[in-house]
């Protein structure tokens, strides 16, 4: 069974509806605020790189006396558009635009993304519920790597929300050049001849240790 047939058959169930999209169940923990418990209109959506998400009203407030925790599917179901963003990456926020009827969505992470490069980074942690041939190291390893180790990062050649087909999709060796040690992500250089033109052999990227697939043997 391939990687889509998996990704299909794996998605949680709705308990309220089989329209259900997100990948996170319904009874998800949210991050959100007094106001929005209270009734105000979501405007602002943050879905984090450790898979956290975080819904607010128009105010921002970021006070600690009004945050407040609620499912998921709790608050989509105070607004029918909220599940336009059921595909919304790791990384990614969006913001009500309401002259255009519409969520405008924008990347909160230096990490590439489709529209800047022409691919992205798959999250490895992810790929590995349906790629039997991918186990990424532990967290404690991804999360302190040293300049110059070698690490296998999944590229994907299509936008973050566009339908998955093959050939999308190359795995590749990236050297270890930076580490941001206060925003816990690093910096490395492509260390393969990629088959897609949007990168190339020496390009320089950020990634993050959810990204790290494997580790080069000699670096574990």
């Amino acid at each position: 069974m391939n990687l889509y047939h998996m990704i299909e058959a794996d998605d949680p169930v709705n308990k309220m509806t089989t329209a259900w999209k997100f990948h996170d169940a319904p009874n998800t923990a949210c991050f959100t605020t007094t106001e929005v418990v209270n009734g105000a209109p979501i405007v602002h959506v943050s879905h984090d790189y450790e898979g956290d998400w975080q819904f607010y009203g128009a105010s921002d407030a970021t006070a600690s006396s009004s945050a407040k925790i609620a499912s998921l599917a709790g608050l989509i179901g105070t607004n029918d558009l909220l599940a336009d963003l059921h595909d919304l990456p790791y990384g990614w926020s969006a913001h009500w635009d309401a002259g255009a009827g519409n969520w405008e969505r924008f990347k909160d992470h230096p990490f590439p993304s489709f529209a800047e490069q022409g691919y992205y980074l798959e999250d490895a942690i992810w790929l590995s519920r349906y790629l039997t041939d991918i186990e990424p190291p532990p967290a404690a390893v991804r999360d302190a790597l040293p300049i110059g180790a070698y690490v296998k990062l999944v590229f994907r050649f299509a936008a973050e929300d566009a339908a998955r087909g093959d050939g999308q999709c190359e795995r590749m060796w990236v050297q270890v050049t930076g580490i941001d040690e206060e925003e816990g992500w690093y910096s490395g250089t492509i260390e393969n001849d990629p088959q897609h033109l949007a990168a190339r052999y020496g390009d320089l990227i950020a990634f993050h240790p959810l990204h790290v697939a494997d580790l080069a043997h000699e670096q574990a």
